[in-house]
């Protein structure tokens, strides 16, 4: 137990419950399957920050015209019926494709087609207008998974056939799904960074807009955006935003237009990343696809291991000399809890931001970093050494940010609940460890899983964020997965879950890492695997909720990359960049 510490966290401001976020990702940012990591990536980001999401997907580059040339080749010239049908195929494929990749990152999301929607249009099959919605079903489902993926450009007609929105299609689906159930605004994901007053792509002095009238962009922006599109958005009253991913520039379509202004390009971020076994190769990976940064030196303790990614850089084991290589963050994606240590003590006194997904080595110097980032003006960021994905502490954040946190309860290990599923699937203790092993869930060495000591660090990590705890004097009681619990859960016949819980009584929190049957804790039924959840009640009855991925290296790269997105979305990010510290 812990007396709680007051004030010793950052104070957020109240939360209201966010309405529905609506965005839309046409074919010139998903020109193949190459671009769905990036697209998903930009999903993530926006659910961590808590948002509900309605992302509506255009077709792969392409796809539409070749749709389009194979029902022509069997139909001539004739305007046949079933060829809407086929064209659709296009932008169910891009959605079933883009739930996949939300997967992998350990996102979920529901697909609503335009049967589920009831989206009913009026005119010609080929270039209809959208009439109504049924938003029934959408906000269902929206409530269930927090992210729904819509096929665009598609609708159905008064005799339930379906029907194509015309060219730039998928943007009017956007922005009449925003108007009709009531979002504060639609963003449109395009190639370039907001709207210009000419084409960037061909003009080399061309100004950018913050923000434009809807008006003035039917006659700007008229091939960036469907003009009917924007006619609705007008009559609505409702806002658009246009940016690329990633991106700093964003233009806001509304009722003004504001002077166009030149902007300047910041240079890519330069990260360094220390540590290229699952978790670094993985983050390297992304990254290739990621224009804002660049990695720039990695250290390993063995350059001549055989690894899965090749380096973007050529790889070092020289510690001085990787502390030597001009960057603007350093990423601590070690197994060595005393390196990452060491060089967390190293460069935030230079000024550089640390990005870090080890726990134990955030929970044993945290005071120390918080204090080093703070005199130094940088962010030190750890949001995958706790969950994974499942951005646990940004969701504890929002809840305290929202009221005052009773309990807080989760699972924080990915390995231990892996195993715990293997086992009520009728595998062995030894089969359910090798096939966690295999999967790279689990290292050759996992005592400080299965003892519950990791799930105990993550968890003194939570009580900070929930409470204001110090981190070191929070006594965890821990429970281990060991021959008596395995001999208790066989009796059972039940799935049993590894479960975390902080308590507050008035002053005092106390936390408990214990094995418990999946029935004494039903909000984390529904987590297959190695996913990783948590749950946070307040004083007032409300509660909040996450999940994600808690092991692997593509989710934990996922956490990792919105933490860098973090650090550079600051508006002095970059060689000179002044920040307050994130602890």
């Amino acid at each position: 137990m812990l007396t709680v510490v007051p004030n010793i966290a950052a104070v957020f401001p109240p939360q209201v419950t966010p309405k529905p976020f609506v965005v839309k990702f046409g074919s010139s940012v998903l020109r193949s399957v190459a671009d769905l990591p990036r697209v998903a990536g930009e999903l993530y980001r926006l659910r961590r920050a808590g948002l509900p999401i309605v992302a509506v997907v255009s077709a792969l580059a392409g796809e539409t015209d070749r749709l389009f040339a194979e029902a022509a080749s069997v139909t001539g010239k004739s305007r046949c019926r079933g060829i809407a049908q086929l064209v659709s195929q296009g932008e169910e494929h891009a959605a079933a494709l883009l739930r996949i990749a939300c997967d992998r990152i350990g996102l979920s999301a529901a697909i609503c087609g335009p049967e589920q929607l009831g989206l009913q249009t009026h005119g010609d099959h080929l270039s209809s207008v959208p009439a109504r919605l049924d938003p029934d079903a959408l906000l269902a489902s929206l409530a269930h998974t927090g992210l729904v993926i819509v096929p665009g450009f598609v609708g159905l007609n008064d005799d339930g056939e379906r029907t194509l929105l015309g060219r730039g299609g998928s943007d009017f689906s956007a922005i009449f799904i925003a108007g009709e159930i009531g979002a504060e605004c639609v963003r449109l994901y395009k190639d370039v960074d907001g709207v210009f007053d000419r084409d960037p792509a061909v003009a080399t002095k061309a100004l950018h807009f913050n923000d434009i009238s809807w008006t003035d962009t039917m006659q700007i922006a008229r091939p960036l955006i469907q003009p009917e599109s924007v006619e609705y958005a007008a009559s609505k009253g409702l806002p658009i935003e246009v940016v690329s991913i990633g991106g700093s520039n964003p233009t806001r379509v509304g009722p003004r237009t504001g002077p166009a202004t030149e902007i300047v390009v910041r240079p890519p971020l330069r990260v360094a990343i220390a540590g290229y076994g699952v978790v670094g190769q993985a983050v390297a990976e992304r990254l290739d696809s990621e224009p804002g940064f660049d990695v720039v030196a990695i250290l390993v303790r063995d350059v001549a291991r055989s690894r899965q990614v090749p380096p973007p850089v050529p790889l070092t084991s020289d510690l001085r000399a990787f502390l030597e290589v001009e960057a603007d963050i350093t990423l601590d994606a070690l197994s060595c809890e005393e390196t990452g240590a060491f060089l967390c003590n190293a460069v935030l006194p230079k000024g550089r931001h640390v990005v870090s997904a080890s726990k134990r080595v955030i929970s044993s110097g945290h005071g120390r970093f918080a204090r080093l980032a703070d005199a130094n003006d940088v962010k030190i960021l750890y949001s995958a050494a706790v969950g994974g994905s499942a951005c646990v502490l940004e969701m504890t954040d929002r809840a305290r940010g929202a009221g005052q946190i009773e309990e807080f309860s989760g699972i924080l290990n990915g390995t231990v609940n892996f195993i715990l599923n293997g086992l009520h699937a009728g595998l062995s203790f030894e089969e359910a460890l090798s096939e966690a092993r295999e999967a790279g869930f689990a290292e050759e060495d996992c005592d400080f899983d299965l003892s519950g000591a990791d799930a105990a660090t993550k968890l003194r990590l939570v009580a900070h964020r929930a409470f204001g705890a110090h981190v070191a004097e929070l006594e965890v009681e821990t429970e281990a997965l060991d021959a008596s619990a395995l001999a208790r859960i066989a009796r059972s016949k039940e799935r049993w879950v590894q479960v975390s819980t902080l308590l507050r009584t008035q002053e005092v929190v106390s936390a408990r890492v214990s094995l418990e049957p999946v029935g004494h804790c039903p909000f984390t039924a529904a987590l297959p695997g190695e996913w990783n959840g948590a749950m946070v009640r307040l004083a007032d009855g409300r509660s909040f909720s996450c999940e994600g991925r808690g092991a692997g290296g593509v989710a934990t790269a996922e956490a990792i990359t919105a933490d860098l997105f973090d650090i550079a979305s600051a508006p002095t990010a970059g060689r000179s960049a002044q920040f307050a510290v994130a602890i």
